[in-house]
């Protein structure tokens, strides 16, 4: 109903206009940029980053993909070194 009324698009255009967010995340994301001098996004990206690796750590990968390859490529070593000798 807002599209259809151009609510939308006067927003957007006010917005850009003024360069004042209309959503409230916008608002205090840009407020809180204004304060920190940039800083706010960067931090919650860092620290995402930062995070996660450790996220992987509370699952470990099981290795038992890793040891049947090993034991097949052993497996094989063996036949062949039998069939050398």
């Amino acid at each position: 109903m807002k599209t259809v009324l151009g609510i939308t698009k006067a927003k957007r255009k006010l917005g850009r206009a003024t360069g004042i967010p209309t959503t409230k995340a916008g608002r205090k994301r840009k407020a809180y940029n204004m304060l920190t001098g940039g800083m706010y996004g960067k931090y919650q990206k860092t620290r995402a980053a930062v995070n996660r690796p450790f996220k992987y750590h509370k699952n470990p990968h099981s290795c038992l993909g890793c040891l049947v390859s090993v034991m097949m490529f052993v497996l094989i070593l063996i036949a062949v070194l039998i069939l050398i000798f």
